[in-house]
């Protein structure tokens, strides 16, 4: 993995979080239930029914990241206006501030403070991570457990396993893709649903055909908030040419406040390039 691509794919992990309110109740366990029977378009329709909501959040956090060589902790901040600002800086265990990111509709920042050095590119770069990280729409509904993508149709089938509903790609799906001579790129996803709450649990994401891009995002520890549940811990595994896991926790969380979204690049600080 090339210097600035390894930057990106530890900035979208960090990123890739689910977001909490002050005025929360104490954590929810998902608990087994006798499930109903449903249709998938009425299963996605729940969760429709159940995404979260915001103007703004913030909040503090701790993050273990581990990688195929090493692993490490770091601290760090986040701030979202909806549909127009993620901002983040990641500091050191002592405080010290060694990463500062801001991504807009079009465009990532990046400024390492360690080598004095920063990045200006276009959203789409995160395609290197995965080609379904095209928006920062995309972006903000996992940090809140959301899913814009999904949408009604005879694209789902529902199992049941483990006390929890299952949405899986139907088999009418998967023999289109492979009948299909198109040349490009289909992103395929299973979701883990709770009985209780109607959220999302965790994500399976591949690329069809391409075994080598894989993201698992698994979301636990659910407050309520608002009369809506909100996870407040998040484990993300991302497997391709490298490996990289990363085990989330938060702190000092508020939303709907202003926000400040500073961002400014020193005079002495060299651009890197793709």
């Amino acid at each position: 993995m090339n210097r600035k691509l390894h930057i990106l794919v530890i900035f979208s992990v960090i990123a890739i979080i689910p977001i909490i309110s002050t005025s929360c109740s104490s954590k929810k366990a998902m608990t087994k239930t006798s499930l109903r029977e449903f249709t998938a378009n009425r299963l996605i329709k729940e969760v429709e029914n159940n995404a979260f909501e915001f103007n703004t959040l913030q909040a503090k956090m701790n993050v273990k990241i581990e990688t195929n060589s090493k692993s490490f902790n770091v601290k760090g901040q986040l701030r979202m206006k909806k549909d127009s600002i993620i901002w983040t800086s990641i500091s050191l265990p002592l405080g010290l501030e060694i990463l500062r990111v801001k991504v807009s509709p079009d465009s990532v920042f990046f400024l390492n403070r360690n080598d004095k050095t920063y990045l200006c590119e276009n959203i789409n770069v995160f395609n290197d991570i995965s080609p379904m990280i095209t928006s920062i729409s995309f972006i903000q509904s996992v940090l809140v457990g959301n899913d814009i993508n999904l949408r009604e149709s005879d694209n789902y089938k529902v199992e049941i396993n483990n006390g929890q509903y299952i949405l899986l790609i139907s088999k009418k799906l998967r023999k289109s893709i492979k009948q299909s001579d198109e040349d490009w790129k289909i992103m395929l996803k299973d979701l883990w649903i709770d009985p209780t709450m109607f959220k999302i649990t965790k994500y399976y994401i591949k690329e069809y055909n391409d075994n080598t891009r894989k993201i698992e995002i698994q979301y636990s520890d659910f407050i309520e908030v608002n009369k809506k549940y909100i996870p407040t811990n998040i484990t993300i595994l991302i497997h391709g040419n490298d490996y990289l896991k990363a085990n989330i926790n938060y702190s000092n969380i508020s939303t709907d406040e202003n926000i400040d979204f500073f961002f400014n690049i020193p005079k002495k600080y060299d651009r890197i390039f793709k």
